[in-house]
């Protein structure tokens, strides 16, 4: 009786251990890198220049998201909003020595050169991690900031995974400022613009949201929920670090046609220093069903993992 009981023991660990088995692989193409999870796609990261019929220039960001079953989760180059690009960071504003270089939201005298990538997979924990030129059109092509994107993976449970964004920014000229939207949203910074079904819903740390125009006050983390496989429900998490973010202004969510986004530092430009990098740290969780504490634990995590 109890060899058998060991026995049940040993097969039930074994399927556990299989349930969770993964086998992660990063793919180079000319356009940039993807990441494979079982041969299935999990995020694509643009590291070339890509446009729309030449306008809209960008690199520098992660489209597709796929979801668990291989859906495409987010949109790049959406006819509501064409300078929209799947998940993506930035601001309207650009100031050096007080004068207004580019709109990087607008993909405006600015270009964004990735100068280097380096992969890494670890006990089932994949690091993407990539150096960017930020290139000013009206200084001649001359790098203004340089930009370092860490891209971390890492597969939570059966039913979800994690996609942490650790950046930091570090201004190469003198006087350099960044600024949100001109207007009382302010909106700037980690902005996700995924696919919104009719039955999108928005809630925080168990309250439910209702978006409006100007920010929204909630917690450190927004979970949208609704049939982005036009099949079953299942959800997207997006969180940060707000105490961490200077002058941060809440959150602006929509319930169509654009990006969400936690919005800093707002309308009046902020300073970087030079040798005094912007650093700030988001997480994207796909899943399926994960309840109000259960995501309260994996933001108490993300926290925790610096």
């Amino acid at each position: 009786m109890k060899t058998k009981l060991i026995f049940i023991f040993l097969s039930c660990f074994l399927v556990q251990i299989n349930s969770f088995a993964q086998e992660l692989a990063f793919e180079k193409t000319s356009e940039g890198i993807i990441l494979k999870e079982n041969n299935q796609p999990r995020y694509f990261y643009l590291t070339a220049t890509k446009t729309l019929n030449g306008k809209y220039p960008r690199a520098n960001y992660v489209h597709p998201l796929y979801g668990l079953n291989e859906e495409v989760l987010t949109e790049d180059f959406p006819e509501d909003h064409f300078h929209h690009r799947g998940i993506f960071w930035t601001w309207h504003q650009l100031y050096v020595n007080g004068k207004r270089i580019a709109d990087p939201w607008f993909c405006e005298g600015i270009s964004w050169k990735v100068t280097n990538t380096n992969m890494n997979i670890n006990d089932g924990i994949a690091e993407l991690e990539s150096e960017v030129a930020w290139l000013s059109d009206s200084l001649g092509q001359s790098e203004v900031l340089r930009e370092n994107v860490k891209i971390t993976y890492e597969r939570l449970e059966k039913g979800a995974y994690a996609l942490t964004f650790d950046i930091k920014l570090n201004a190469l000229v003198d006087n350099l400022e960044l600024g949100g939207s001109e207007d009382e949203k302010g909106y700037g910074g980690f902005s996700p613009r995924v696919k919104l079904p009719e039955d999108i819903q928005f809630s925080s740390e168990g309250i439910k949201i209702e978006p409006q125009t100007l920010p929204v006050q909630a917690g450190p983390w927004m979970n949208l929920i609704g049939s982005f496989d036009n099949h079953s429900t299942s959800g997207i998490v997006i969180m940060g670090e707000p105490q961490m973010l200077p002058h941060y202004q809440g959150w602006i969510l929509r319930s169509a046609n654009s990006m969400q986004n936690m919005a800093f530092p707002g309308r009046n430009p902020i300073r970087i220093p030079k040798g005094e990098p912007l650093h700030f740290r988001n997480q994207i969780i796909v899943h399926q069903g994960l309840k109000s504490d259960e995501i309260s634990h994996y933001y108490k995590k993300f926290t925790q993992t610096q």
